[in-house]
């Protein structure tokens, strides 16, 4: 029986390989704004229910669990936020520690997760603090926005989705063709031993390159009218 160690390793590998499979960035990037969404709702619950919100994220941070080995774990001293980008939890635990030092806690953040999201929130941070607004209303606010732009952002991969595969198709066509000239009895050397060969040929790719200029035209022209 494999241990934890090694188990946790054996994920790990496989989570290095699975991200370079078809569509693995999209839908990780869905998955870490659904969790960024999530976190935002959790500490506006918490605002809204008379929590300091000097406190909010230290309190939020036992709500996730620490991976091994962290920031303020076995492995290293406590760490300021832009550095602690190992997970959600050490990130707000952090997070408090700046706080505490009076900087800005999520300004430096790029991990876990998307750097923009989190410069979104200390900017709300920031807009609370100086102009008085209440944080809580301010976090669902932007939840609710980063909601709206990933709905909107899966409505413009479904329109781009037929473009795409038909430059997909136009791609594999010439391959096609040449597998089936080979299986009829017409090795592809022999269509480059006269010049009517090589105008076919160069007849091909010429499509090939307006098809697929073609097909980015109607990708982007998907993308504009969502």
């Amino acid at each position: 029986m494999r241990s934890g160690p090694e188990r946790r390793s054996r994920r790990r590998w496989w989570s290095r390989w699975l991200r370079w499979l078809p569509g693995q960035a999209r839908r990780r990037r869905e998955r870490e704004t659904e969790e960024f969404v999530a976190l935002l709702r959790q500490a506006s619950a918490l605002l809204q229910a008379g929590r300091r919100p000097e406190r909010v994220w230290v309190e939020l941070s036992g709500l996730y669990e620490p991976c091994p080995g962290g920031p303020d774990g076995p492995g290293g001293p406590r760490r300021p936020a832009s550095r602690a980008g190992c997970c959600l939890h050490h990130v707000l635990v952090a997070a408090d520690l700046e706080i505490m030092l009076g900087g800005e806690p999520f300004a430096a953040v790029e991990a876990p997760g998307q750097g923009r999201h989190w410069r979104q929130l200390d900017g709300c941070l920031a807009v609370s603090h100086h102009a008085g607004i209440p944080l809580g209303g301010l976090l669902e606010r932007l939840a609710d926005a980063l909601e709206e732009g990933q709905d909107a952002q899966q409505a413009r991969d479904a329109a781009a989705a037929g473009p795409r595969s038909t430059a997909q198709l136009l791609g594999f066509l010439p391959l096609a063709g040449i597998a089936m000239t080979a299986l009829v009895g017409g090795p592809p050397t022999e269509l480059l031993a006269g010049p009517l060969g090589w105008l076919v040929i160069g007849t091909g790719v010429g499509l090939a390159v307006i098809g697929h200029l073609w097909t980015r035209v109607l990708i982007r022209r998907s993308e504009e009218t969502t």
